[in-house]
């Protein structure tokens, strides 16, 4: 009967330590989804002018948009551990994969497979419903 009573009392304890050390994560670690609904300037590490943009509607899509010609491309993105998996332009194009390197205040870096080092910084308070490239640089300048 005692071993019984001690194993009542052990396995909460063992369980609760368990717990606690399973919703620990350590600083560098990396979590999904990295973008959120909103708009984030695009621009290489080597030139910061942020004329390019992506205009996320929700964390599984949206469009490119440039602040020289408003146009861009629609994509879908899948969301994965350390990755985006972007198809750019339909269904039928071919996937390109953003390997995400950092994460430091929401401004997220990473490269696709030519290696170019892009940073992703978001702007707040902008709507991805209405948001214009054009206006927006014309107005942040």
């Amino acid at each position: 009967m005692q071993k019984f009573t001690k194993a009542i009392i052990i396995m909460p304890v063992l369980v609760g330590i368990s717990l606690i050390t399973g919703c620990t994560k350590p600083d560098n670690e990396l979590i999904t989804p990295y973008f959120h609904k909103g708009v984030y300037a695009s621009y290489s590490a080597n030139k910061k002018s942020q004329n390019y943009f992506y205009i996320f509607y929700d964390e599984n899509s949206g469009h490119t948009e440039g602040s020289e010609r408003a146009i861009g491309l629609p994509f879908s993105c899948v969301q994965t551990n350390k990755s985006v998996k972007f198809r750019f332009g339909g269904i039928r194009e071919p996937e390109e994969i953003f390997k995400i390197k950092s994460i430091k205040n929401e401004v997220i870096t990473g490269s696709f497979d030519n290696g170019e080092i892009l940073i992703f910084t978001p702007i707040p308070n902008e709507n991805p419903e209405s948001f214009d490239a054009a206006k927006y640089t014309k107005t942040s300048k």
